[in-house]
């Protein structure tokens, strides 16, 4: 039967799979009036919200956050899982989190790999039961946004040595935030993954590719919010440009002139976090930053 539980960091999955989980409590309320599912990116698990979730926290908000399946404390780890699994044990999550606070609003807050998990959950024909939604530095680099020879590489590499593992040279590692201390402890981190088999890439690549193409179909009655920042060198603009196309008028988005791929872990995260906040409590609301929507066309 799926639970939290608290006391064992983990989830019980709809399958009875042994998820990792991480739960912050409100400061000062037993019943909060907002919850927040978080949902975390590529190579990481919950902890990619150690900055951010005691901020919302402190706020009287509750966090859970799971590692999802493959990634962190949670059941093969290493190995790329069932796309419909993953989506699966997000409705559970949320189910979960419901039925502990059932009078809150709750929010789902997922990160890169986790909004394009999110993205294909919410516009399926079963939603997660969540009032609102929140892209952070979505995972938008699906097939159709590589540049054709990566992708062809990868499509012979997959089927050809799907378990290579693969480890990138320091020299051509992205930057993933500007937040120095932020990244150092994310490299000593053993739950962190600092290596992939092909299979996994493939997989993540085909993933986003999917929550492109579910991007027309999430609930108009849904409010979502996606960011972006300008200087992500993880998800680089093309992934995107190409979605905001499909992205119905419900959607509204904010762009970061100083943001780096993690947002809520960069120097600037404070902005981020209190527009985040804002957006919870009222969708319609000006965000506190002042930023603007993206400036694609």
């Amino acid at each position: 039967m799926p639970a939290f539980l608290d006391k064992e960091a983990a989830m019980l999955a709809h399958d009875g799979a042994r998820l990792g989980l991480t739960v912050w409590k409100p400061g000062g309320r037993a019943s909060p009036e907002h919850v927040i599912v978080g949902v975390h990116g590529m190579n990481n698990y919950a902890g990619e919200f150690r900055l951010a979730a005691p901020e919302w926290a402190a706020e009287g908000r509750a966090v859970y956050a799971y590692d999802q399946r493959g990634f962190g404390r949670s059941a093969e780890r290493g190995l790329w899982p069932d796309e419909e699994l993953m989506r699966e044990d997000l409705r559970t999550a949320v189910s979960l989190a419901r039925a502990r606070h059932p009078k809150a609003t709750l929010t789902v807050v997922a990160i890169s790999m986790g909004s394009a998990v999110a993205m294909t959950a919410f516009a399926s024909d079963r939603p997660p039961d969540a009032d609102r939604l929140i892209l952070s530095g979505p995972g938008l680099s699906g097939w159709g946004a590589l540049n054709p020879a990566y992708a062809g590489s990868l499509r012979f590499m997959n089927s050809v040595s799907p378990s290579l593992i693969l480890r990138p040279p320091a020299f051509v590692k992205p930057q993933m935030s500007d937040n120095a201390e932020f990244l150092a402890l994310q490299d000593a981190d053993p739950l962190h993954a600092r290596e992939n088999r092909v299979d996994q890439i493939a997989g993540v690549v085909t993933l986003m590719e999917r929550a492109h193409e579910a991007a027309s179909h999430l609930p108009a009655g849904l409010p979502v919010l996606a960011s972006y920042g300008a200087r992500d060198q993880v998800v680089l603009p093309d992934g995107p440009r190409r979605t905001l196309k499909r992205f119905p008028p419900s959607v509204r988005t904010v762009y970061y002139p100083d943001g780096y791929h993690v947002l809520l872990s960069d120097n600037q995260r404070g902005k981020v976090i209190a527009d985040y906040s804002a957006f919870m409590n009222n969708p319609a609301a000006a965000l506190p930053s002042g930023c603007g929507p993206w400036p694609f066309r």
